[in-house]
């Protein structure tokens, strides 16, 4: 079958493409900016469903396409945005499907049509209406939680994941997570046993838990104990949600926490009754993810970052404000007096404060870290030469240098490398 994949570059769609791939469909894909072809057949086209929903003429529609699959999606607190990537754009596809006489496949969300206060389900839900209105061959698949290597929601849990205490957004409300997997099955059989009437199939695991249970199940996989979970104060929640609204948090604001607050459950029996197929329970497909180092560096990467961030800062403070004359007894300790050395003083400090404020900044930190490090490397240089008594200060405080050197470069690793043209962050309903 000929499939136009839209969204193949997010969470779900890279899951669906291989397994698609595997069965033996011809794939054209579709992503904001074009990835570089990994999977040989796999034709790629650039597809920007913002741009679409205010210009249709946008993207030419492939010919002979048999099917349409919308996976895409977007986490973002703008319903603007939501409305033209999850509604206004799929919508226009939706429409060229039907002139084409191609049946569509659409990855909705649970809960869309039931939560019309939540921007993301609302958008999804307009798309969903919209379809099924067009009285062509159509089906809305609505997926629960989808957990995978490489999905955003369970990156945040996986990060949250090796902590002894865990605080949670609500300790109450119950949702019946799924693997990532089960979602491909789900999508195959249904194009094995495509049912005869357009519907909406809710597609959730076979049992309903906690978002502590949950994670515990993730712990569990890695190898470790039940955790220990403590539900964050209302209004500290609404606090930082608000904050989250302001400043574009994905990871909370006031739409998400209102979502984690209430139940989100669906009964598995229409997708068995309409392909065949139901999805296993969520532990038994938890083999191969997740990984407890993967783990262990989501959540401990923020934390050294932010730590590191106050090293420098500190520094600066300290260096420009009351270490002043320290500084200066320092370079008279070296041989340096007079204005040389309150250069010397001052500027270290206001370099010190560029760094730790350029970590905070994602597309300098790469450069950033490799400054610190050869700032680090040469600070020590310069005390071995001109200071080598500092060495042997009985608190260690150059040699405690070596620490930061390693830190740092562990940061450097393990930084992802942005592109050069960033993208609005798109991910699949998860």
């Amino acid at each position: 079958m000929r499939v136009l994949l839209v969204g193949a570059s997010g969470f779900i769609g890279r899951h669906l493409l291989e397994a698609l791939v595997a069965a033996g469909h011809e794939l054209i894909a579709t992503s904001r900016q074009l990835p570089q072809p990994a999977l040989p057949g796999v034709h790629w086209r650039a597809l920007d469903l913002e741009r679409l929903a205010v210009d249709p003429a946008h993207f030419q529609w492939p010919e002979g396409v048999e099917l349409l699959i919308n996976a895409s999606g977007l986490l973002s607190p703008d319903p603007g945005a939501l409305a033209r990537v999850q509604s206004d754009g799929p919508c226009a596809l939706f429409a060229r499907a039907a002139t084409e006489g191609a049946r569509v496949l659409q990855i909705s969300a649970l809960g869309a049509g039931e939560q019309p206060d939540s921007p993301f389900l609302a958008s999804k839900a307009r798309a969903d209406d919209y379809l099924l209105g067009l009285g062509i061959p159509a089906l809305v698949l609505r997926p629960s939680l989808v957990l995978g290597s490489g999905g955003r929601s369970s990156q945040w849990l996986l990060r949250l994941s090796p902590w002894p205490l865990i605080p949670l957004l609500d300790r109450q409300a119950r949702l019946q997570p799924l693997h990532v997997q089960d979602l491909v099955g789900a999508v195959l059989a249904l194009l094995r046993e495509w049912p005869e009437a357009a519907q909406v199939l809710p597609l959730v695991g076979p049992q309903d838990m906690t978002q502590g249970q949950l994670i515990d199940q993730l712990r569990a996989a890695q190898g470790w104990p039940a955790g220990t979970y403590v539900g964050l104060s209302a209004a500290l929640l609404g606090v930082a949600a608000a904050l989250g609204d302001r400043f574009g948090w994905t990871a909370l604001n006031t739409a998400l926490l209102r979502l984690s607050r209430r139940d989100n459950l669906a009964d598995p029996l229409p997708l068995q009754h309409a392909c065949g197929y139901r999805a296993a329970p969520l532990a038994s497909r938890l083999q191969h993810w997740p990984v407890p180092g993967v783990s262990v560096t989501a959540a401990m990467r923020p934390l050294l970052l932010a730590a590191l961030v106050l090293v420098w800062l500190w520094t600066a403070l300290v260096c420009l404000g009351p270490g002043y004359g320290w500084g200066l007894r320092i370079m008279a300790d070296a041989g340096i007096g007079g204005w040389p050395a309150a250069t010397a003083v001052i500027g270290g400090g206001l370099l010190d404060g560029v760094l730790g404020l350029g970590l905070l900044i994602a597309p300098w930190r790469r450069r950033v870290l490799q400054v610190q490090l050869g700032l680090m490397l040469g600070y020590s240089l310069v005390i071995s030469l001109l200071l080598p008594a500092y060495w042997f200060d009985p608190f260690a405080g150059v040699a405690k240098n070596a620490v930061l050197l390693v830190a740092t470069l562990w940061l450097l690793w393990t930084e992802p490398r942005l592109r050069r043209s960033p993208a609005t962050a798109r991910a699949t309903a998860e």
